[in-house]
């Protein structure tokens, strides 16, 4: 450490600088001492705060980390303090007498260490909390907006978490949802998870009422909005470990919003931040045009697809029968609104029966690919259509086909074209540009167009 923490007579806490033989690089690495050596010079409640607030080096001396878990100890009851918007935290009354006693003898050796007692630690506790109320009103914030802003890895302490994770084992019931509460950081800065139930035992008591119904009131306002949680709240379910269906599941990952909304945090599985979802392929230019220009002729197929996989036959059945939100595909969760992604296949089903009759020209393809209106006419949504551009772009992709995405490359990046020229009369060595010329004006007459190449 480049720093040590000294007791001075009067009962404050000051960075007494110390010697060592490490590198600088190896000694300060993230600037952790330095910062708070500056905020224990500003004040002792700064520097106390700034200990507990960042995520400190793996390595710290004893006495650091004593004061360190003192300054954590307060940071820990700010966070079970109800949080009401406009209103400023109410006092946190110092530790009672034996909880001090505990901290005193476990106290380490430490430079000023005759003058530690419990009125010392009693007056520090108060200290540290004026200036962290100090600091939230004169921030214009409400005290989890100043906490995260300051000390972000608090941001989950004293607060509900909804987790949702698979369940390989059992097919039937293929989630799992627990409950969950962070009493705290452990001695890395990690967050502490409890299940829920146990936070009813840790809370008992009159003196902790207002802690567990600050940590509930967020349950509380989710259960307001969302039915699901209010049956997990009367039925008790919510203080358990449960296995639930993929609709189950579904129902979750689609309140998200709201129970972020109502103070609760959420985490989930990693696959649904991608969110893998079968949509509709539409694909055009499979196969050589017999001819090309405006009015060429393109095929048009219609598929179901998982990124860039088609899907076959049986698995289209599979995901269009299913009535649940998420379905098993090809081993990978898949969201699926089977009433949307049935009204989209149904749209481009339409737009194929009218491409059989009259064909797709290379214009129509054009616009489709360009992301315009899903129809042949360019008209949009049209009345008496099921869901509208908006939905059908989302639920499904138009892709160009092996023959047009070939030819479309080629057009627009002549050097990468390679052909077999036959040979013939001419005699002589190309330069680079001349030979891409040579095959840009091969490839358009292959594809019956007209070409002026100037020099």
């Amino acid at each position: 450490m480049s720093f040590e923490l000294v007791l001075t007579p009067s009962g404050r806490i000051r960075v007494l600088e110390a010697s060592g033989d490490d590198a600088p690089g190896e000694r300060d690495r993230d600037g952790w001492e330095r910062k708070a050596a500056g905020a224990f010079a500003a004040s002792p409640p700064a520097g106390l705060f700034c200990l507990a607030a960042d995520r400190a080096p793996a390595t710290l001396s004893s006495v650091v980390s004593f004061w360190r878990d003192f300054a954590s100890r307060h940071l820990t009851e700010l966070c079970r303090t109800p949080a009401l918007e406009g209103v400023a935290p109410e006092p946190i009354g110092a530790p009672a007498d034996a909880e001090l006693t505990s901290l005193l003898l476990s106290a380490p050796p430490m430079p000023g260490g005759e003058y530690l007692n419990a009125a010392v630690l009693r007056s520090l506790w108060v200290a540290l909390d004026e200036w962290v109320r100090e600091e939230i009103a004169g921030s214009g914030a409400d005290m989890p907006a100043w906490l995260e802003r300051n000390a972000p890895l608090w941001r989950q302490v004293g607060r509900v978490c909804f987790h949702l994770a698979e369940n390989t084992l059992d097919p039937d019931y293929p989630f799992g949802f627990l409950a969950t509460y962070a009493p705290g950081l452990g001695a890395a800065g990690k967050v502490l998870y409890q299940p829920l139930g146990k936070a009813l035992v840790e809370y008992a008591g009159e003196r902790n009422r207002k802690a567990l119904v600050a940590l509930l009131s967020p349950v509380q306002r989710a259960s307001e909005r969302l039915d699901f949680v209010r049956e997990l709240v009367e039925s008790g379910d919510l203080y358990h470990a449960l296995a639930w269906t993929p609709a189950e599941a579904y129902q979750l990952l689609q309140s998200v919003p709201a129970l972020e909304e109502s103070g609760l945090l959420v985490r989930l599985p990693e696959w649904w931040k991608r969110r893998p979802r079968a949509r509709v392929a539409v694909t055009i230019g499979e196969k050589r045009a017999s001819s090309f220009g405006v009015d060429a002729i393109l095929d048009f197929q219609v598929g179901l697809a998982l990124g860039d996989e088609r899907l076959g036959e049986e698995e289209w059945q599979s995901i269009l029968a299913s009535e649940e939100g998420l379905v098993l595909v090809r081993g990978q969760w898949v969201e699926v609104d089977r009433e949307k992604l049935a009204a989209a296949l149904e749209h481009w089903k339409r737009v194929q029966a009218e491409v059989a009759e009259g064909g797709l020209t290379f214009v129509e393809g054009m616009r489709l690919l360009a992301g315009g209106p899903a129809d042949l006419h360019g008209a949009g949504d049209r009345p008496g259509s099921a869901g509208g551009d908006g939905e059908i772009h989302e639920w499904s992709f138009v892709d160009a086909g092996a023959w047009l995405s070939g030819t479309l490359s080629g057009l627009r990046d002549p050097a990468s074209l390679e052909i077999d020229v036959p040979a013939g009369a001419f005699h002589g060595t190309l330069r680079p540009y001349q030979e891409t010329g040579r095959n840009w004006l091969w490839l358009l007459t292959r594809l019956g167009l007209g070409a002026c190449l100037a020099d």
